[in-house]
């Protein structure tokens, strides 16, 4: 039972037991009940004993491996080729991982985490930097550390392999001295040409030395499916390359655009720092799409109850770079835009508070008060939004202020309108500041209030209302995505030459009618013997036949 707590396994998994409790404890129990506290006790418990047993263990061994070696970098050399510290970094990066792209949204402001979380998960949330998981400190170590033992792991373990793969031993013939270690067996061969041959077709490279009435044959396959795991190894520390650079060089933020306009400034972290991208984004136009149009998009039929049900929203963007458009294209929930090593998501959207696009028709007060000139005191119509500027006979106008909802500015912004605008109207060298009212009677009402528009010689009503609303972009920056593709495509170069290929060697001495056969197999010896040595003796018999 001592030996069992002590062991590194003991310790591995009452950590991972351990951990999976607190998870579940601070993720998945509103109140934690008295059943919880006393599993978790009994897990707590378990992991200190096998954390004090494993440390214990551990330095007594790291004492011994000191005096062993009694040098400290070659102490140091193999404390950091380990496996268990190989397996240890795993776990915590595993965890770390889990915590971050699962239960914690990252980059939060620290109100949004005393929302969801409470005070005190908040608090220890911020400390731990769980907040940004990926950007931590502590994460960027883990994987310097993991890459630091994967390299020394790699080569301690190199000489040994690149022995076995390149070694002279290739050549070494089946000779009586031999025999000691290969302990052949023997069969019958009527023609060595014919085994030759069956080698070679079983993808054997062969060998072959005569001495006397001795033939000798050396066959060898799968000479580098040994370097398979170290193709495996460099294609880990690409991707862990790759990943660092993300950790270090990489950026999230969120980008809000009003529909017409554009920026290059994101919010970034919980403080909404602000960074300028290297290019701008202009939000052409914005689509909220509803079912019924999804369905006539794709040529499907929805129920008629759920036509007017939102579905998705859409924006059309274009990337302005040095004042030129170099992309453009939409933007999807689930179907990102990519640029360069940027990619740009569809979080979010919403109204302004200002107008995409609104219609004035301008009447003439003068000739709107006289019977028989009704008809002709319209003037002209004008379209105008918010951050524009209209000319309209001798006047320019552009956008004051806007209400969505006069009655209730807070429904407004929930998208029930009933809109009210103000225009800045300069005439003659005169501002004035004119309502525009989505009901024109309180249009009317308003202006014989307003003693500054009694000079004003028009009266402005308005025409069509369309809100402006602002796309939320995640923008994120990953330049090491592309050095994690290609570590990517050689982990499965590697696997398919560790996983595929086995390295395999026949010795073989033939004497008369009589060969004695020695084998080596890297992964399955028996059962390639086996399945050697069965067909080995159809070729046999075969050749027998043909002889009768």
């Amino acid at each position: 039972m001592g030996s069992v707590i002590q062991s590194f396994g003991f310790f591995v998994a009452t950590f991972v037991l351990f951990s999976g409790v607190v998870i579940y404890g601070l993720f998945h129990l509103e109140e934690p009940n008295p059943l919880y506290w006393a599993v978790f006790g009994v897990s707590g418990l378990l992991f200190s004993v096998g954390f004090v047993a494993t440390l214990y263990r551990g330095i007594r061994d790291l004492i011994k491996d000191y005096r062993r070696h009694g040098n400290f970098f070659s102490f140091i050399y193999d404390f950091l080729a380990s496996l268990k510290l190989a397996i240890f970094i795993m776990l915590l990066l595993g965890i770390f991982s889990m915590l971050g792209s699962t239960y914690i949204q990252q980059n939060l402001s620290f109100e949004e985490y005393l929302d969801r979380f409470g005070p005190t998960k908040a608090v220890w949330f911020w400390r731990l930097w769980l907040n940004d998981v990926f950007h931590s400190w502590y994460y960027i170590a883990l994987i310097v550390l993991l890459a630091i033992n994967l390299i020394v792991c790699s080569i301690k373990r190199l000489p040994r392999i690149w022995k076995q793969t390149f070694g002279s031993e290739r050549i070494l013939k089946l000779d009586e001295k031999s025999e000691k270690h290969l302990k052949p067996i023997t069969v019958k061969v009527k023609e060595p040409q014919k085994l030759i041959n069956f080698l070679v077709d079983k993808g054997f490279k062969v060998f072959k030395e005569e001495e006397g009435n001795r033939i000798y044959l050396f066959a060898e396959k799968g000479r580098y499916s040994r370097l398979g795991v170290y193709i495996v190894h460099i294609a880990l520390l690409i991707i862990m390359a790759g990943a660092l650079i993300d950790a270090i060089f990489g950026i999230r933020g969120f980008l809000p655009v009003p529909e017409g306009e554009t920026s290059d400034i994101m919010l970034v972290g919980a403080d909404n720092k602000r960074v300028k991208l290297p290019f701008a984004v202009h939000l052409k136009e914005f689509r909220i799409i509803t079912y019924g149009e999804e369905a006539r998009e794709k040529g499907i039929k929805v129920a008629e109850e759920f036509k007017e049900a939102v579905a998705s929203y859409r924006s059309y963007i274009e990337i302005i770079n040095d004042g030129h458009k170099v992309a453009e294209g939409p933007v999807e929930v689930n179907d990102p835009f990519v640029f360069r090593s940027y990619r740009i998501f569809q979080a979010s959207y919403g109204l302004t508070g200002g107008v995409k696009e609104m219609g004035v028709v301008v009447v003439d007060k003068r000739l709107a008060e006289k019977e028989e000139k009704a008809h002709e005191a319209i003037v002209g119509r004008f379209t105008i939004g918010s951050g524009k500027v209209v000319e309209f006979k001798d006047m320019l106008v552009s956008v004051e202020r806007v209400v969505l909802n006069i009655q209730n500015p807070d429904r407004g912004m929930e998208g029930d309108l009933a809109p009210a605008v103000v225009l800045k109207v300069l005439l003659n060298r005169k501002a004035y500041n004119v309502p525009v009212v989505y009901d024109p009677q309180i249009t009317v009402l308003l202006y014989s209030q307003l003693e500054e528009l009694e000079e004003f010689p028009y009266v402005f009503f308005m025409d069509g209302f369309l809100p402006q609303f602002y796309s939320g972009f995640q923008v994120s920056f990953h330049p090491g995505t592309n050095i994690i593709w290609v570590g990517s495509a050689i982990l499965v170069l590697g696997m398919m030459v560790a996983f595929y290929s086995v390295h395999r060697k026949v010795w073989v001495r033939i004497e008369g009618d009589t060969a004695k056969v020695a084998f080596y197999s890297h992964k399955f010896k028996e059962e390639f013997k086996r399945t050697f040595l069965r067909e080995l003796e159809e070729l046999h018999e075969h050749h027998t036949k043909k002889e009768d």
